[in-house]
Order: structure tokens, then C-alpha cells, then sequence
């Protein structure tokens, strides 16, 4: 039997964003305005939330190509000052016209429905989106903003005819997945809605081994936590994630940190022990799987009051979270305080909808790997005690 997917971590990266920034700063600064190196630092300035400098950058330049007109249209969105919205209109507008095939264009008019509903234009920004799907019927975003938009007018059956249109296209990734699983419990097919998140037999949950030339998984752990506190490219929150009052490290593999690239080696072989003995199962995530797949990290510290709203990770296949260190309040607890929470997002749907296709309850503990879907919405409470809770978030998606 064929192998489900076939994982590897993410090479290593000698300098983190923040590093590469600096350089192409000083690049710039020093005359050197190639096209390619002012859109790696407008890639790495919105990276870091340097919206106004990414604006600077690219705002008043000349002639600017298809990814710089997109990378402006994102630092508007996120920028959000007056008059920003119909800047970014404008970007992502001329970005259609840019376009050189139907992938670019799909992105290019999915941003500019973004940019439609803000507006408040939203027969244009739907049919913009229905445009999107036509190009390029694996746009993840134009799936998700269109399903979002009619879920949140009621509208399940539509988003489900969306959903089912792509799979019959033998399309199939995280959000086309949430939104099939919201539109059927917002319809009150609970069961449907539970099958498709499957979660009683995707969900992976379990403590790895201490890495080679470790005496016990605690001491790994410990001096794990050391290397990770000392990081060099940890940062206070981050625009458009799902952290609140968190501490984060945004990529692993960039910069010195030898401890987290042995954890992510040892993750990366239990997710692809945990894939292959999914070989066999029938179900639209499995065939959705990816022939190769790359696992991304990042780190996430939280004190008593830090916590993730519910989210979905859409550009994963199998997402997870390994636990390095957790309050003793939270892994010896009988509460919800610090714990992860699996299923549907009551965002959209009601609180008793979302409770009918059932939530899934993880307790953190130092050691614990987690593995599950990346349609799968989740959630964290604050854990309300003294320490921190350090953990290691990964996708695992498309190489």
C-alpha cells in the first residue's frame, strides 16, 4: 500500500526575518532597487508587521509588478488608516490586470474581493470570488471568502453547493473541508458535519522519546525551553494570527536554535509514522493529502492571560503541537484552563449547533505531540497560572 504522504521538516535558514531584513534595508537604502530584492523586503516588512514602511517602500514606486501590487494591497488591508481600502482596491485591481496566468489572477481578484466587501460592495466582491473559482478552482482564499460570506447571511446551502462544485472538481484542502463541515451543522446535519472532521480517528495524541544522547524527555525539554526563550527572533504577537497576549517565534528553522531542529526531526518521524497508518482510510481528507509534504514551525509562549481564538490552519494538510513546557495547574488539572480545544467555531454557527458535532478536549503536559487535521478548528484557554506555557505549532502541507 502506497504511502498517505511522504513528510520532511523545512531546511534550515541561516538568518530569521528580521536579520534578512537588515540586509535588504541596507541593500535598498545603498541604491539597490531591483525588483526582486524590493519584493523580498516588502515580504519580509509586512512578515513583521512594518505595514507603513512596506507602503513606503512600494507606494510611491514605479511600475510595480503583480507580487508587489499584492504585497501593497496586504499592508493596506493590515495598515487600515483612512482611504486605506480603496488603495488596496486599486492594488489588487491592477494586479488582475498584471496577472500572466490563472493562478495569479484567481489570487489577484480573491484580494480584491476582500477589498469589495469592505467596501460594502458585496454582489461584486461574490462575483469577483465565483470569477476567482473559475481560474483556479484550488484558490484557497476565494473558497474561503465567498463560504464565509454566504454562511454569515445564512446562506449553508449555497456555501455547500460552492464546496461540493470544487470536490467534484477533485478539489480538496482545509478550507473547502470547515466549510462543508459548517454548512452542514448550520443545515442541523450533525453527523455529516462530524464525519467530515473525523476527529474520534485523526486526532493523534501521545508523549514522543527522549531524542538520542537524552537521558529523559524532562531534561530535553528544559534546555528546549532555555534555547527557546533566548531566541533571537522572539516577538510580541503577531497581525492576523490567532495569538492574544502571546509570546512567538515565527519560523524554527531560522537562525541557531539545535535543539528545536532535533524536536522537529523527531515530529516529523512520528506525523509520518501516524500518516502511514492512515493509508487505507476512506476519506476526502486522506485523498486530499499531498504526494510531498514539508512540516513548518513556529513557537508560541503564553503567560496566565495569553490564549488562540479559534482558528483553522488553511495552508496545512495535518497541522499539531508539541508541548515543551506547561504550568503543573493545566497537565494536573480538571479544567479547561490552558487547554486545547478541537471542532467547530461557534463564529458562525450556534453554541448548541457547534456542541452537537461535539468538541475534542487535549490537556497539555511537557512530552505531548498532537496531530490533526488542518480543517479542524481549535481554540486555547488562558491557563491562569504562574510559568508559561511554551509550545511548538507546525503545519505539515504541499513541499
Amino acid at each position: 500500500m502506497s504511502a498517505v504522504t511522504t513528510i520532511r521538516a523545512e531546511a534550515p535558514r541561516a538568518m530569521n526575518a528580521a536579520q534578512e531584513c537588515a540586509v535588504l534595508r541596507a541593500a535598498v537604502r545603498g541604491g539597490a532597487a531591483a525588483p526582486a530584492i524590493r519584493e523580498r523586503l516588502g515580504v519580509l516588512l509586512n512578515q513583521l508587521d512594518a505595514f507603513a514602511e512596506t507602503v513606503e517602500l512600494l507606494g510611491a514606486a514605479d511600475a510595480l509588478g503583480y507580487h508587489e501590487q499584492l504585497l501593497l494591497a496586504a499592508a493596506y488591508f493590515a495598515r487600515n488608516a483612512e482611504g486605506d481600502t480603496d488603495r488596496a482596491l486599486a492594488a489588487t485591481s491592477a494586479a488582475v490586470s498584471l496577472a500572466s496566468n490563472a493562478h495569479e489572477r484567481a489570487a489577484a481578484l480573491a484580494d480584491r474581493a476582500r477589498a469589495l466587501f469592505r467596501l460594502g460592495r458585496t454582489e461584486e466582491a461574490r462575483a469577483a470570488l465565483h470569477d476567482a473559482l473559475r481560474e483556479d478552482p484550488g484558490n484557497h482564499e476565494a473558497c474561503k471568502r465567498l463560504t464565509v460570506d454566504l454562511l454569515l447571511h445564512g446562506e449553508a446551502a449555497a456555501a455547500l453547493a460552492v464546496t461540493d462544485g470544487l470536490a467534484a472538481q477533485q478539489v480538496g484542502h482545509a478550507r473547502l473541508f470547515e466549510a462543508q463541515a459548517t454548512a452542514l451543522a448550520l443545515m442541523g446535519e450533525h453527523d455529516a458535519a462530524r464525519e467530515t472532521l473525523r476527529l474520534d480517528d485523526f486526532l493523534y495524541q501521545d508523549v514522543i522519546a527522549a531524542p538520542d544522547g537524552w537521558d529523559s524527555l524532562a531534561a530535553f525539554n528544559d534546555a528546549l525551553a532555555d534555547e527557546l526563550l533566548a531566541h533571537p527572533a522572539i516577538r510580541y504577537e503577531r497581525h492576523g494570527t490567532a495569538s492574544v497576549e502571546s509570546w512567538r517565534i515565527d519560523t524554527l528553522a531560522a537562525g541557531d536554535g539545535p535543539l528545536a531542529r532535533v524536536l522537529i526531526e523527531q515530529i516529523t518521524a512520528v506525523a509520518q509514522r501516524h500518516a502511514d497508518a492512515l493509508a487505507g482510510t476512506t476519506h476526502p481528507w486522506i485523498a486530499a493529502a499531498p504526494h510531498q509534504s514539508m512540516l513548518k514551525s513556529w513557537c508560541v509562549i503564553t503567560e496566565g492571560s495569553g490564549y488562540e481564538r479559534w482558528h483553522m490552519h488553511p495552508f496545512g494538510w495535518m497541522s499539531g503541537v508539541y508541548y515543551v513546557d506547561v504550568p503543573a495547574a493545566v497537565s494536573e488539572g480538571a479544567d479547561s484552563d490552558g487547554c486545547l480545544m478541537l471542532g467547530l467555531s461557534d463564529r458562525i454557527l450556534s453554541a448548541e449547533d457547534a456542541a452537537a458535532v461535539g468538541h475534542h478536549m487535549v490537556r497539555p503536559r511537557p512530552g505531548l505531540l498532537a496531530l490533526f487535521p488542518s480543517h479542524a478548528y481549535h481554540r486555547t484557554f488562558p491557563h491562569r497560572a504562574a510559568g508559561k506555557r511554551i509550545c511548538v505549532a507546525f503545519d505539515i502541507g504541499p513541499a
